[in-house]
């Protein structure tokens, strides 16, 4: 089963190999827009819109909550990394 995380905005990114996590690192950096070290839902929002995906607040939910294995509400980099590496 395909990952919402890896359907929606996420889409783009490629599928995280060792050399490319560093990559993605910075990428979770630009995600994490308010330097708190996760991803919130409110970060995912201002990212869609910057991307120009539409997608509804309970997708966005969906994505946290399909990544967020601590059950804190947001994404941390581990989680972040975990969710790219899945495989189909």
């Amino acid at each position: 089963m395909r990952s919402c995380l890896q359907g929606g905005i996420f889409h783009f990114l490629p599928k995280a190999e060792p050399c490319l996590e560093e990559e993605l690192l910075k990428v979770f950096k630009v995600f994490d827009c308010d330097d708190t070290g996760k991803i919130s839902f409110e970060n995912l929002k201002v990212m869609a819109g910057e991307v120009g995906e539409e997608i509804t607040d309970e997708e966005l939910q969906e994505m946290i909550d399909e990544a967020d294995v601590d059950g804190d509400g947001e994404v941390n980099e581990q989680e972040f990394l975990r969710i790219l590496t899945l495989t189909d």
